[in-house]
């Protein structure tokens, strides 16, 4: 009696295990680097390449407690689809909050949205956004970049700001 418990046990779990675990998600087995270390000979593949308008955004003088938005817009500019698997920040006040889930195809263009809170980040913030893909190289490194004022701010800061908000 035993040793049919254990069988349909075993039976159920074979029959669950073999569904779509992924739902239809880009998962990063997606990703596949033409060129590694372990090759001796490189060969000429299509690979997708990622350009982005521009790699640092200046969202300028913040007064703490406030949140702002920065857009990435890039583009595809290789000869395959491209997939972000990732977009992971240097800190907990800054969230990827939009990219693309789905493959850019080449000569397309997508966008990354980025939302940096200053709750608690008085004075000159440089925050890091990492975009993974299957462009070459992997990682695409991207700065964010905020002066934040607030209750405790230094006079020098605020003078710098006044002479940064005079100067045309």
């Amino acid at each position: 009696m035993m040793r049919c418990y254990i069988l349909l046990t075993l039976g159920c779990l074979t029959i669950v295990s073999c569904g779509d675990s992924d739902g239809g998600r880009i998962s990063t087995d997606m990703i596949h680097m033409p060129a590694t270390a372990s090759m001796i000979e490189a060969t000429a593949q299509s690979v997708p390449q990622i350009l982005f308008t521009a790699s640092s955004i200046d969202l300028g003088t913040l007064v703490e407690g406030q949140s702002a938005t920065a857009i990435y817009e890039f583009s595809n500019t290789g000869e395959a689809p491209l997939v972000i698997a990732d977009v992971s920040t240097s800190c907990g006040c800054t969230a990827a909050r939009d990219w693309p889930r789905h493959p850019i195809h080449s000569g397309k263009k997508g966008r990354i949205e980025v939302t940096f809170d200053s709750r608690l980040r008085p004075g000159l913030n440089e925050k890091s956004i990492f975009v993974v893909s299957n462009a070459n190289p992997s990682t695409t490194e991207l700065t964010l970049k905020s002066l934040v004022i607030g209750p405790q701010s230094s006079p020098i800061e605020l003078e710098s700001i006044q002479n940064t908000d005079s100067n045309p």
